[in-house]
């Protein structure tokens, strides 16, 4: 009898279970500056139904809401916005938090503070900035299928490095520069009605947790390319040739820097290796029968690409003036003794670096068709 007794105090159950219909889950959070130097703080939050047991991301039924309180800091306009609310937050669900643009050019401190210290904010979730407030942003997304839009964003290869996560390692880095994307919306026609969605425009260049400025759109992929973020398998790069144009689609892309001090001068050299597959040809070339040429519109490739590239690396060096690429961690491990003595004036030496290119870009397959250039050809006879 002792024996069973005993083991009864080892079945003590879920001692701190939360029943979901007892929570609101945070799905995506949106912090502002007020112009009376309050903190706005809004959240868009998912409630189930009493007779949901799926939960936001599994089918349950329920619906969004959005709230919005302010404080003097974020803790205070959270606890203020508990006290209203029968249902507890629940932070396991957000996927994105959203900093509007005057927070940002004031600075992120306090907020990025409160979001890497608390145990509850997901380090998983997507940081954004928005042009104008996030509070805007989140009050317009009000499509019941906003959460399954975050999620498949969160796994989008090109938004990896912007989780919480990351973000708080580029924080501390050699730098303390960095980018992440810009949230904005775009409107879907759907049964006659127009509907917001969440998309990603553009890249915004952070510099000690402030906003120094936004790279503007036809730089945005060479900042891609410097930064090394995971392309998705959808990007592609085009050039005009003979009175058309070419496209290709990056199969794989790898780049390698090689950092080297010679004669007191600060030298970068990026290589830069690329995969990609034809997927428009409105030349009159048939690139089936014409291996020359696919390696001549290769080198083609390799120019426009590294006019992009040296476009983006001046946005950088002379526009911002701030390492948001990377080159100071390179310098450190390749030479740590010479970076412990310009760490101090780091900026500066940055935008003095001598950087050289080496791209090559291979076009691996021309496509399924010719008909385009057979049609252009049987015209020019």
């Amino acid at each position: 009898m002792l024996l069973p007794c005993l083991f009864a105090f080892l079945l003590t159950g879920c001692w701190d279970r939360e029943e979901v219909n007892n929570m609101a889950l945070i799905i995506s959070a949106g912090i502002d500056k007020e112009k009376n130097g309050m903190v706005s703080l809004t959240f868009q939050v998912f409630i189930p139904n009493p007779s949901s047991s799926g939960g936001a991301d599994g089918g349950g039924q329920g619906r969004l809401y959005t709230a919005t309180n302010t404080g003097k800091t974020v803790p205070d306009a959270l606890a203020e916005l508990q006290a209203q609310l029968p249902r507890r937050f629940s932070w396991s669900h957000a996927k994105a938090y959203f900093f509007g643009e005057a927070l940002a050019r004031d600075g992120l401190q306090d907020e990025m503070d409160f979001l890497v210290r608390d145990i509850q904010p997901r380090e998983q979730a997507n940081l954004f900035i928005c042009k104008g407030t996030a509070k805007e942003l989140i009050q317009s997304l009000q499509d019941p299928n906003t959460y399954e839009t975050l999620i498949k964003m969160s796994q989008k290869p090109s938004l990896q490095h912007s989780t919480l996560h990351i973000v708080e390692e580029l924080i501390s880095g050699e730098s303390g520069s960095f980018v992440i994307p810009v949230a904005t919306t775009m409107m879907l026609a759907s049964n006659g009605t127009e509907k917001a969605i969440i998309s990603v425009e553009g890249m915004a260049v952070i510099k000690d947790l402030k906003l120094v400025g936004f790279v503007d759109a036809p730089h945005v992929q060479g900042f891609k390319w410097l930064t090394n973020t995971q392309l998705s398998r959808f990007a592609t790069l085009s050039v005009r040739e003979n009175g058309g144009i070419v496209a290709i689609r990056m199969r794989h892309y790898r780049m390698k820097w090689k950092p080297r001090i010679q004669d007191g001068k600060w030298k970068m050299t990026i290589r830069i290796r690329v995969d990609g597959d034809v997927l428009m040809n409105s030349t009159h070339y048939n690139l089936m029968k014409d291996d020359d040429r696919l390696r001549k519109l290769g080198k083609r490739f390799e120019e426009e690409m590294t006019k992009q590239l040296k476009s983006a690396l001046w946005q950088a060096q002379h526009r911002f003036r701030t390492d948001a690429i990377g080159f100071a961690k390179a310098f450190h491990i390749r030479y740590p003794g010479q970076w412990r003595k310009v760490m101090n004036s780091w900026d500066q030496r940055f935008t003095q670096v001598e950087v050289d290119f080496d791209v090559d870009v291979f076009i691996r397959q021309p496509g399924k068709t010719s008909i385009q250039a057979t049609r252009k050809n049987e015209d020019a006879q």
